[in-house]
């Protein structure tokens, strides 16, 4: 499929109904998912060793779920995991987040150190943990790992929620409106309207 990126954002109005167009999409069985086989040739395998070394039972979400699907090209500086157990740690850090008036369930995040074997050297990942408030997700073979995935109808849905909220603070909407407009940009219907694909 070719990629088509958007050279602007949409209106919150052309969202909502990108988004509808999207889910109905979805429901019929006209998407597919898969791993994107470029996304695993960036420093991104090396978090997702991590992940399936240290949390191999957790739901990998946000901004990496969607990169890994290939939906977006935006590189996550941290890590977003979903874990059933929210006393895992007996301490989180919220930090300065100003999502957090739409992500109740978000704990917090940790800094983790790793080390993937004797030879190698010792990285530190930041993970958000937000506790599973029945997430829906998407399963994939790693090597020999099975990974989790936040399907990205429940991700999209939330970008769209903070972009709605008056709350939101505008960059932090921009960088979901750019999200958004990356992946509604990229679906065969919209590439048939601007060109891309031809009937």
């Amino acid at each position: 499929m070719v990629s088509h990126f958007s050279t602007s954002y949409l209106t919150k109005d052309e969202l909502k109904t990108e988004f509808r167009n999207y889910k109905l999409k979805a429901i019929n069985g006209d998407l597919v998912y898969n791993l994107s086989t470029s996304a695993f040739q960036s420093d991104i395998s090396e978090k997702i060793d991590f992940i399936v070394n240290t949390m191999p039972e957790d739901i990998i979400s946000g901004s990496l779920a969607l990169y890994l699907l290939g939906l977006i090209h935006r590189n996550s500086n941290d890590i977003d995991i979903i874990i059933p157990d929210k006393n895992r740690f007996d301490k989180y850090t919220v930090g300065d987040y100003d999502d957090e008036f739409t992500t109740p369930n978000r704990l917090g995040y940790r800094q983790i150190k790793y080390k993937k074997n004797f030879l190698s050297k010792e990285k530190t990942f930041e993970v958000d943990f937000f506790e599973n408030k029945n997430a829906s997700f998407l399963t994939f073979q790693y090597g020999k790992h099975i990974i989790k995935i936040h399907h990205p109808l429940e991700i999209m849905q939330f970008k769209l929620d903070i972009i709605n909220n008056p709350k939101a603070v505008s960059r932090t909407s921009r960088k979901h409106n750019e999200d958004l407009t990356r992946i509604f940009g990229q679906t065969p219907w919209q590439q048939v309207l601007s060109g891309q694909i031809k009937l």
